[in-house]
């Protein structure tokens, strides 16, 4: 079957039609400034042109950032991108006549790693998406674990790690994302390197064993472990996927990730939970949303 899915990011919007799992058509396009309608009307028409190009396409499936209501296809808020109660799905499929689900854009990276990439065959999967902020999913035996009110459950970047501690975007304190996102390693170069550096050459600087650099990465690292043995903890998934912008650093997260899940995982001998990097890279949330249709949870 073929399926179309849109990756909405604050920057860029995704469209493409997938099937059996392969991207077989793509486009890409900056996400328009104007608001909602604007928005909704872009998605609209990258999706009719790539329709057009692919026959035979049945259904859409849309990640986007915010809590979603998955029942009622409305994203309820989404700090991201400024909306309140927005009808998505109601107004897509009447743009483009063709039955549409929507979940949290990270929970459909979540889902496609679990479906295509390093959580293939896994039955209990977790994914962190770890970039400007911090996301993820939970998998069960092939379908998105959802909550009583949608895609507003696995929202790992705002949970607290540091009681009263640093303020987050979404206005409370002490939230993993606060802590544990590119921002935040972006945040603590910016007060100590002149010029301020980007985070993939923190991360350069940190394997020249720079001491600035790796004080940074290892605070980062601390943080990220605290979450990540915490997630364990909690659903006790046999994998923790990371993907994200910082997944390109893998070779030197996850020997840390898994130390502290050997360390910090209760009963990790009976029940081991390993860290491993997400496959798919920007592929994931677009295959994930094409793939929504699989489940019966959205």
């Amino acid at each position: 079957m073929r399926t179309l899915g849109i990756d909405l990011g604050g920057t860029q919007i995704k469209c493409g039609v997938v099937e059996n799992g392969s991207i077989i058509e793509e486009r890409v396009c900056d996400t328009p400034a104007g608001g909602y309608k604007a928005v909704v009307s872009c998605m609209a028409r990258q999706a009719r042109l790539l329709m057009e190009k692919c026959a035979g396409t049945e259904y859409v499936g849309v990640g986007t950032p915010g809590l979603i209501d998955t029942a009622a296809g409305i994203v309820r808020y989404s700090n991201n991108i400024g909306w309140h109660d927005a009808p998505v799905r109601a107004d897509l499929e009447t743009l483009l006549g063709r039955p549409v689900r929507i979940a949290n854009d990270a929970q459909c990276a979540a889902l496609g790693e679990a479906l295509y990439g390093a959580g293939r065959g896994c039955d209990r999967m977790a994914m962190l998406t770890v970039g400007t902020g911090v996301g993820g999913g939970f998998v069960r035996d092939g379908e998105l674990e959802t909550d009583g009110y949608g895609s507003m459950a696995y929202i790992f970047g705002h949970s607290i790690i540091a009681y009263d501690g640093k303020l987050c975007n979404c206005g409370r304190r002490g939230c993993l994302e606060a802590y544990a996102s590119a921002s935040a390693v972006a945040k603590r170069g910016e007060r100590v390197f002149v010029p301020p550096k980007s985070v993939r050459e923190i991360f350069e600087a940190a394997r020249r064993e720079d001491a600035v650099a790796l004080g940074i990465v290892r605070e980062f690292l601390d943080y990220l472990s605290a979450g990540v043995v915490n997630i364990a903890n909690i659903l006790r998934p046999r994998i923790i996927v990371i993907g994200g912008g910082v997944s390109g650093s893998c070779d030197m997260i996850l020997p840390v990730l898994n130390e502290a899940l050997k360390r910090g995982v209760y009963g990790y001998e009976y029940a081991p939970v390993r860290a491993v990097c997400a496959e798919l890279g920007n592929c994931a949330g677009l295959a994930g949303a094409a793939s929504l249709w699989r489940g019966k949870n959205i």
